[in-house]
C-alpha cells in the first residue's frame, strides 16, 4: 500500500470544472474566429459598387458584369421598386438603370437606426436606409417630384441585410451587378453545428467527471452491502482522493471491529456449550444411582440439552467456518437432497426445470436445502419444491401443508433459539436454529429467505440466489 499524497475531491472537481470551462470557451472563440456574427452591407459600400469599378471588400458580396438585366428565382426574390427608386436617386441616374432584389419576407432588408438621424445638411443627398415598407403609401415613387419622405430617426449608414441582388446598367449597356451572398441562416446552421460539435466534444469530459465523482459512492454502497452479507467480505481498497481512501480506512476498521465481536461472540457461546458436556455428564453418571422412576425423566432432560449443545456447537462451527464458492448447479443439488430424502420414506417433489449454475459453498446450500425440507415435513408432513430462474439469480421455494405463521413472528422465526413450535419437545419444535441457518448461508451468498403463508392453506418458505456473490 503507498502512502503518496492524493489530490483531495475539492482540488479534482475545481480541476475537471476549470478544463471543462477552457473547453467550452475554446468553443465559443473557435465560433467567432470561424465565422463572425452577420453584419449589414453599408449602403454607401453599395452604392459605390455599382458606381465605379471598386471591387468588392467582403468575401461575401460578388461583383458582376452582364449583358442583361438580373431575373433572380421569383421563389426567393422578390423586386422592390421602392428600393431600386432610392438607389437611382443616391446615384443621380434614372429609375429604369436600376434594379434591386431582396429575399421573400414580410421586411425589406434595412431597418431604421436605433438613435437621432444626423443634421440634414449634412447629407447631400439623402439615403434610402431605414425606409418603410413597401405596402405603404412611399411605395409608388416619383423622382422628379424628389426623394419620398424620410422617417425621422433614419441614418446614412443603415445596413442591408440578407441575401439581395442589386445592378445598374452602365453608360456601354452592361450591367454592373452586385450580390450579397451571406445568408444568416446559413450562419445560425454553421453556428449550431459547431454548437453541436461542442457538445459532443464536452459529453465525454462530463461522463467522465461524473463517473469518478459517482464511483467512490457506488464502491461504498457495494460494500455495505456485501458486509451485510457477508461479514468476512473483502475490505474497501484505498484508492482515490484523500477524502475517500480516508472514508474507506474508516469503513474497513468499522468492519474489522464488528468481525471481532462477532468472532468473540460465537466463541464465548461455544465455549460455554463445550463446557455445559462435563456437568452434564456428571449428572448422568449420578443419576445411575436414583430410582427408575424419578431417573427416566432426568435422562430424557439431559439427553436434549446434550443434542441443544451439539446443535448450538455445530450451528457456531458452521457460522465461522470459512466458505469456499465453487461453481455448482443449484439444481442438481437440491435434487440430490430430494432424492435422499424421499429413499427414506418423505413425500417430496422437485417440479422441473433447467439447469442453475451458479458460485456458492456446496456443503452450506445442501444443509439450507435440508433445513427448510425438514420444516416442512415436520409441520406439513409434505413438501414440494420448485426452483426457477429470475433476471439476476434464482429463486427456491418450498410449500408444505401446515399450519403456517403468524405474519407478525416471520422476522423473528430467522432469529436464533426461536421456534415457531411453542412447545419444548425438540421433537416438534427443535431448538429454533434451523431457520437461523437457512438465513445466515442465504445472506452469505448474497441472497435473502421469506416466509409466507399460501392462499390455499400451508406454509411458503422462498429463498432467491444470485449467480454470483457481488
Amino acid at each position: 500500500m503507498t502512502n503518496r499524497r492524493r489530490l483531495p475531491l475539492f482540488a479534482r472537481t475545481f480541476l475537471l470544472l476549470l478544463v471543462a470551462l477552457v473547453v467550452a470557451y475554446t468553443v465559443g472563440m473557435a465560433v467567432l474566429l470561424y465565422r463572425p456574427p452577420v453584419d449589414g452591407i453599408a449602403l454607401s459600400e453599395l452604392t459605390a459598387l455599382l458606381s465605379s469599378r471598386m471591387p468588392a471588400t467582403s468575401p461575401d458580396l460578388q461583383v458582376s458584369y452582364a449583358d442583361q438585366a438580373p431575373s433572380p428565382d421569383a421563389s426567393r426574390y422578390r423586386a422592390s421598386p421602392l428600393f431600386s427608386a432610392l438607389l437611382a436617386q443616391w446615384l443621380g441616374s434614372e429609375v429604369e438603370r436600376v434594379r434591386f432584389f431582396h429575399l421573400q419576407g414580410p421586411r425589406p432588408p434595412f431597418s431604421l437606426a436605433p438613435f437621432p438621424a444626423p443634421p440634414a445638411s449634412a447629407l447631400p443627398v439623402p439615403l434610402p436606409g431605414g425606409m418603410p415598407g413597401e405596402g405603404q403609401a412611399q411605395a409608388a415613387v416619383d423622382l422628379k417630384g424628389g426623394p419620398p419622405p424620410f422617417p425621422p430617426n433614419w441614418r446614412p449608414d443603415a445596413p442591408l441585410r440578407g441575401d439581395f441582388v442589386a445592378a445598374y446598367r452602365q453608360a456601354d449597356g452592361r450591367w454592373r451587378v452586385v450580390e450579397n451572398t451571406r445568408n444568416r441562416a446559413s450562419f445560425i446552421t454553421r453556428l449550431g453545428t459547431l454548437f453541436l460539435a461542442g457538445v459532443l466534444a464536452l459529453t465525454p469530459l462530463a461522463w467522465w467527471f461524473s463517473r469518478a465523482l459517482a464511483s467512490p459512492i457506488h464502491q461504498f454502497t457495494r460494500a455495505a452491502n456485501r458486509m451485510g452479507r457477508d461479514a468476512d467480505a473483502p475490505p474497501l481498497p484505498l484508492t482515490g482522493p484523500s477524502e475517500i481512501a480516508s472514508a474507506a480506512a474508516a469503513f474497513n476498521a468499522m468492519q474489522a471491529r464488528l468481525n471481532r465481536l462477532l468472532q468473540e461472540r460465537s466463541e464465548m457461546a461455544g465455549a460455554i456449550a463445550h463446557d455445559l458436556r462435563t456437568p452434564l455428564a456428571r449428572l448422568a453418571f449420578r443419576l445411575d444411582a436414583l430410582p427408575a422412576e424419578g431417573r427416566t425423566k432426568a435422562s430424557a432432560d439431559i439427553a436434549e440439552m446434550s443434542q441443544m449443545i451439539d446443535a448450538t456447537l455445530e450451528f457456531i462451527h458452521d457460522q465461522n467456518r470459512l466458505r469456499a464458492h465453487e461453481s455448482l448447479d443449484l439444481r442438481l443439488l437440491v435434487e440430490s437432497v430430494v432424492d435422499n430424502l424421499r429413499d427414506i420414506g418423505h413425500d417430496v417433489q422437485l417440479a422441473d426445470g433447467s439447469p442453475a449454475p451458479m458460485k456458492g459453498d456446496p456443503l452450506s446450500l445442501r444443509r439450507m436445502v435440508a433445513n427448510l425440507v425438514d420444516n416442512a415435513l415436520k409441520y406439513g408432513q409434505r413438501a414440494r419444491l420448485a426452483l426457477t430462474a429470475e433476471r439476476e439469480g434464482y429463486r427456491l421455494q418450498v410449500d408444505d401443508d401446515g399450519p403456517g405463521i403468524d405474519p407478525m413472528q416471520e422476522a423473528q422465526l430467522f432469529m436464533p433459539f426461536v421456534r415457531g413450535d411453542a412447545s419444548r419437545n425438540r421433537a416438534t419444535g427443535g431448538i429454533g436454529l434451523g431457520l437461523a441457518s437457512v438465513k445466515s448461508t442465504a445472506l452469505a451468498h448474497g441472497g435473502d429467505v421469506s416466509l409466507s403463508n399460501r392462499s390455499n392453506g400451508g406454509l411458503r418458505a422462498s429463498v432467491h440466489l444470485p449467480h454470483r456473490l457481488t
